[in-house]
């Protein structure tokens, strides 16, 4: 048993910590834009949103180098429950901005900058915790 909880605190540290900061960063000004361009009601301002997120696998791939990692060749070390923590407030934020911004005249930058916003401190907070066992 305590060999099974030594090995399940390397998971979440491998999971957590190799992460760069920039890349946080990086990935929340990219989920902001690709949001923002999702909710724009033109559908030309929708295209924006492919090469958003074009740009955001550019940047998990370069994360994955500085890790060491091959994600995409096997599963990733983040469980099910920490992705839902990570990315549930952000797309709880941006649902919620898309339904006020069709009952008022709410700015489609906010719910986007808030969730990029939310998505990247989250990202950092977590890190940092794996980071100081």
């Amino acid at each position: 048993s305590a060999a099974l909880a030594a090995a399940e605190q390397t998971r979440a540290r491998v999971a957590w910590s190799g992460y760069p900061a920039w890349y946080w960063l990086a990935t929340g000004a990219g989920l902001a834009a690709t949001c923002y361009a999702a909710l724009l009601p033109s559908w030309w301002d929708l295209a924006i949103a492919p090469l958003a997120a074009a740009a955001l696998l550019i940047v998990a791939r370069a994360a994955s180098r500085a890790r060491g990692v091959r994600e995409r060749c096997q599963r990733g070390a983040m469980t099910l429950r920490e992705r839902v923590i990570l990315a549930g407030p952000a797309a709880l934020v941006v649902l919620a901005g898309a339904a006020a911004s069709k009952l008022a005249s709410w700015p489609l930058a906010v719910p986007a900058v808030l969730a990029g916003m939310i998505y990247a401190g989250t990202g950092l907070i977590l890190s940092a915790r794996a980071s100081h066992p």
